[in-house]
C-alpha cells in the first residue's frame, strides 16, 4: 500500500507545519511516512509543496504521481494537476482557486469559511485541510487532536486547531464514503512507537548523544535547522548554543571550545564552509578535533539555496591549504545522520582531526519514519590522556612523534603541564621551528593517521553479490537507488548496489574487493561530473566506469531512476 499526498501552496501558508502534523498522525497510526519539502528561495509567495508518501512498509524515497492533492494557492496549479492519477482526489477552496468545473477529481472544500466559523481566523484553514485528509484516509482524529494539544501551549490556539480540524474531518469522512473505493482506509494498526523527524534533527540528536557540549553556527540554508533544533533543547541537554556573526567566527569559536576539552561542532553549507577553510587547515596542523556538518545545496555561489545537490565532495576532501589528514562521512537518511554524526565526534577526538559530515538539502529537510535510536551503539572514543599517562617530569610533549601519529592530548588546566597548540610548524613540545628534519618528521607523523583511519571505515553492499553489474551511490541518492534495485530484483533482474557512507580516506581495498568480478560499474550521483567516480579512478586501478547523474536541484525518485537503470541495462 502506497499513497502520495501533496499539500501545495505558497511560502508563508504553513505547508511544513501542515505536512508534519499529517505525517505524525499517520506514523502514530502505525504507518511509515516519508515527507519531502519542495520550496522556492523566497519568504512569501511562489509555488511550494510538501509531499508525503504513506505506506505499510518502510519508505525512504519518493515515487511519481499524486493520489491526494491539497492545493491552497492558484500559482502553478497546472503542474500539480498534471501529476494527478486518473482516480486521484484534489481538494481546493473555489473562493480562491478557479478550476474547470467538469474535473471530476476536484472536491470543493470551504477551507477559509470553515476556519473562520470554527476557529475565528483564516490561519486555521490548514487545520481544516489536514482534518479533511485524516477523514478521507479514515484515520483516527483523536491522534491529530493529541498532536495539537502537545504542540500548542495556548489553550485557545489548540482549541481553534482542534475545532477546525474536526469540521474538516467530518467532510473528509463523507468523501471517504463516496470515493473510498480506490483509496484504502488507513485504520490504526498495532506498531512500535516510531519517530518522525528530518535529517537535520537526527544529526543534532547524534551530536548530543556523542557528548557534544558546544555548537556555534551562522544560519545558512539548509543547515540552519541543526542549530535551531539544538537551541530548543539546550538546557535539558546542557549544550551551549552560539549564533555567531559569521561562519569564520562560528568555526573559530568551536575550535576554541575543542581546545578547552569540549566536544564542539559547527554546521553550514558549501558557501559557509568556504569561509572556514583557513581554520580547517589550522585544525590540521594544530591537531584539534572538530566536527563540521556541511548540508549541500546547489552551487556555485548562492546557487539554489533551497534545493539539493551532491557537488561538495571534492571541496570538503581538499578544503584547507596544505596536506593533513581528515575524514568525510555522508549519510543517506536520518538514521545514518544520527549514527554517523556520533561517529564523527569519536573519529575527530580519537585522531585529533577535522571531520566533515556531508549531508545535503534532501536529507536535511526530508522527514523519515525512524525506530528509536539505540544509544548503546555509540561508543566513546577519545585521545585525551589521563593524568597518569602524562609525563611526570614536566616535559609533556603535545606533538610527541608516535608510531600511530596520535600524540598524547592534554586539556589546559588538567595538570601542571603547559599545554600549547601551534599553527606554525612546531617541535614535539609545540615550539615554532623551520628545521627541515623536524618538518619532515611532523608531516609524516600526521600522515600516519590516515592509514589507521581507514581501518575504522566500512561500506554497505546490497543485492546479488555475484552480479556482473554493480551500482555505486553515496549520500541521499542511496535510498532511492536501494529501493529501485530491490524492485528490479523482485522482477528477476539481479543487481549489486554499493552505498558509500565513509568516503575519506577512501577505503580503496574494500571497494576493489566489493566490485571484484563485476564487468560494469555505474555511479549514481547528484552532480554533473561524477565526483565519487573520479575519486575511485584516482584511488584505485579502476578506470572503466559509467555514470547516471542528476543536477537540476531535485532528488532522485524511484520511478525516474527505474527508467534510467533499465535504459543502461
Amino acid at each position: 500500500m502506497d499513497i502520495n499526498v501533496r499539500i501545495a501552496g505558497a511560502a508563508g501558508q504553513g505547508l511544513l507545519s501542515a505536512g508534519k502534523f499529517l505525517g505524525k498522525t499517520c506514523v502514530r497510526a502505525g504507518y511509515h511516512v516519508f515527507g519531502v519539502q519542495d520550496s522556492m528561495s523566497r519568504i512569501r509567495g511562489g509555488h511550494n509543496n510538501f509531499q508525503l508518501r504513506i505506506s505499510d512498509h518502510n519508505v525512504v524515497a519518493l515515487t511519481k504521481g499524486i493520489d491526494v492533492l491539497v492545493t491552497l494557492h492558484p500559482e502553478d496549479i497546472e503542474n500539480d494537476f498534471a501529476q494527478l492519477k486518473d482516480k486521484s482526489i484534489a481538494l481546493l477552496d473555489s473562493e480562491t482557486i478557479k478550476v474547470k468545473p467538469d474535473d471530476s477529481r476536484v472536491i470543493d472544500v470551504p477551507f477559509k469559511k470553515t476556519a473562520m466559523k470554527k476557529g475565528g481566523k483564516p490561519i486555521f484553514s490548514n487545520s481544516v485541510a489536514i482534518g479533511f485528509v485524516v477523514g478521507l484516509l479514515d484515520l483516527d482524529i483523536s491522534i491529530l487532536n493529541d498532536l495539537f494539544n502537545e504542540s500548542f501551549s495556548k489553550e485557545d490556539v489548540a482549541k481553534g486547531n482542534i475545532d477546525s480540524a474536526a469540521a474538516g474531518f467530518e467532510l473528509g469522512q463523507q468523501a471517504h464514503k463516496e470515493r473510498g473505493d480506490f483509496l484504502p482506509g488507513l485504520k490504526t494498526v498495532e506498531a512500535p512507537s516510531r519517530m518522525f523527524l528530518n535529517g537535520n534533527e537526527a544529526a543534532a540528536l547524534g551530536a548530543i548523544a556523542a557528548g557534544m557540549k558546544f555548537i556555534s553556527c551562522y544560519p545558512m540554508s539548509p543547515s540552519t535547522g541543526i542549530i535551531t533544533y539544538i537551541s530548543h533543547h539546550d538546557t535539558v541537554c546542557s549544550v551551549v548554543v552560539e549564533q555567531a556573526e559569521d561562519e569564520i567566527a562560528a568555526v573559530n569559536q568551536a575550535v576554541g571550545a575543542s581546545v578547552a576539552g569540549v566536544r564542539a561542532m559547527t554546521a553550514s553549507s558549501g558557501g559557509g564552509m568556504a569561509l572556514m577553510s583557513e581554520t580547517i587547515s589550522l585544525c590540521g596542523i594544530a591537531e584539534i578535533p572538530l566536527v563540521i556538518i556541511n548540508c549541500q545545496r546547489g552551487g556555485p555561489g548562492t546557487g539554489l539555496p533551497t534545493r539539493t545537490e551532491q557537488s561538495d565532495l571534492h571541496f570538503v576532501i581538499y578544503t584547507g591549504h596544505g596536506e593533513f589528514p581528515r575524514a568525510v562521512f555522508a549519510p543517506a537518511n536520518a538514521e545514518e545522520a544520527f549514527y554517523l554524526t556520533a561517529k564523527a565526534f569519536n573519529i575527530a577526538d580519537k585522531y585529533q582531526i577535522p571531520v566533515t559530515v556531508l549531508s545535503d538539502q534532501h536529507i536535511a529537510d526530508s522527514f523519515y519514519t525512524v525506530d528509536k535510536f539505540d544509544v548503546d551503539k555509540i561508543e566513546y572514543m577519545t585521545s585525551v590522556a589521563s593524568k597518569d599517562d602524562l609525563f611526570e617530569d614536566g616535559s609533556y610533549k603535545r606533538y610527541l612523534i608516535t608510531e600511530s601519529g596520535i600524540s598524547p592530548r592534554a586539556i589546559p588546566g588538567m595538570g601542571p603541564h603547559l599545554v600549547m597548540h601551534d599553527s606554525h610548524e612546531h617541535t614535539e613540545d609545540a615550539h615554532i621551528t623551520e628545521d627541515a628534519l623536524v618538518r619532515n618528521a611532523m608531516v609524516e607523523k600526521r600522515a600516519r593517521k590516515t592509514a589507521n583511519l581507514s581501518e575504522d571505515f566500512s561500506l554497505d553492499v546490497y543485492g546479488n553479490d555475484k552480479c556482473e553489474t554493480v551500482f555505486v551511490s553515496w549520500g541521499s541518492t542511496g535510498d532511492a537507488l536501494r529501493e529501485t534495485v530491490k524492485i528490479l530484483d523482485s522482477d528477476g533482474v539481479k543487481l549489486k548496489h554499493i552505498q558509500m557512507t565513509e568516503l575519506w580516506p577512501f577505503p580503496a581495498s574494500q571497494f576493489e574487493k566489493a566490485v571484484e568480478g563485476s564487468s560494469r560499474i555505474i555511479f549514481v550521483e547528484g552532480n554533473s561530473t561524477g565526483q565519487l567516480a573520479s575519486i575511485v579512478k584516482g584511488q584505485t586501478k579502476i578506470n572503466d566506469v559509467e555514470m547516471i547523474l542528476k543536477y537540476d536541484g531535485r532528488p532522485f525518485n524511484t520511478d525516474d531512476l527505474m527508467t534510467q537503470l533499465k535504459g543502461v541495462l
